[in-house]
């Protein structure tokens, strides 16, 4: 009988404990997932707001016949009549200018895989850091705050890009290669009346100016708290 009492509460006391610690792992992991799908929710929004507004600045793109109108190209007078031609062309086909920014940078790095790979690696990092990893960031015992980790990736990602790889100067050849085509066409186009109008009454609903304005996403919330 004694012995059939120790067995008793033996088997009594292991699913209590069971039961005890399962609860709080489930807590754990259950507070894991939703950090990493508030995000992922939240990296994805950024992503479809810089479509949404990159796809409805692209309806403000010039049709090519008037980009290429061959009538409207001459040699400027002066280097007055340059700066005049680059300031009023930069905004009437800034589109279709970033368009040709974005495109020739693709068309670079395609055809320099290993910085796709760096990219790519990066990429990965980061999501990792801000997605998948719920945890603060420690490094030699020492816990790094969201700021202090935003700047680290950052600097991280600099140094990597500009010192140990090539890729800044693929990407600065891309931008170089891009600012010599734009310069060379907003030189030599002829601004007409309708350039010269838009020019001096912008559109109203249009709040973002430059070169890349279309690519500009309207909020961000992934990294908000970071910087």
């Amino acid at each position: 009988m004694a012995d059939a009492k120790v067995q008793n509460n033996s088997g009594g006391q292991q699913p209590e404990h069971s039961v005890a610690l399962a609860p709080h792992s489930v807590d754990e992991n259950g507070d894991d997932i939703v950090q990493q799908q508030s995000r992922f929710k939240a990296l994805t929004d950024v992503f479809s707001k810089l479509r949404d507004n990159a796809a409805h600045n692209f309806k403000n793109a010039k049709p090519m016949s008037e980009v290429f109108d061959m009538t409207m190209f001459s040699k400027p007078s002066s280097f007055n009549d340059v700066l005049s031609r680059l300031r009023t062309n930069a905004t009437y086909f800034k589109t279709n200018y970033a368009v040709l920014a974005v495109g020739t940078t693709a068309l670079v790095m395609l055809l320099n895989p290993w910085s796709l790979i760096v990219l790519a690696v990066l990429a990965l990092v980061w999501f990792y850091m801000y997605v998948i990893k719920t945890s603060a960031l420690v490094i030699g015992g020492r816990e790094f705050s969201d700021r202090e980790k935003f700047w680290l990736m950052s600097g991280g990602s600099l140094f990597v890009i500009f010192f140990l790889t090539s890729v800044g100067a693929t990407i600065f050849y891309s931008l170089g290669l891009s600012m010599v085509m734009i310069a060379a066409h907003a030189s030599m186009r002829i601004p007409d009346d309708t350039t010269l109008f838009e020019e001096q009454v912008p559109d109203e609903a249009s709040s973002l100016t430059g070169l890349l304005s279309m690519f500009r996403p309207k909020a961000s919330t992934v990294f908000g708290d970071a910087v």
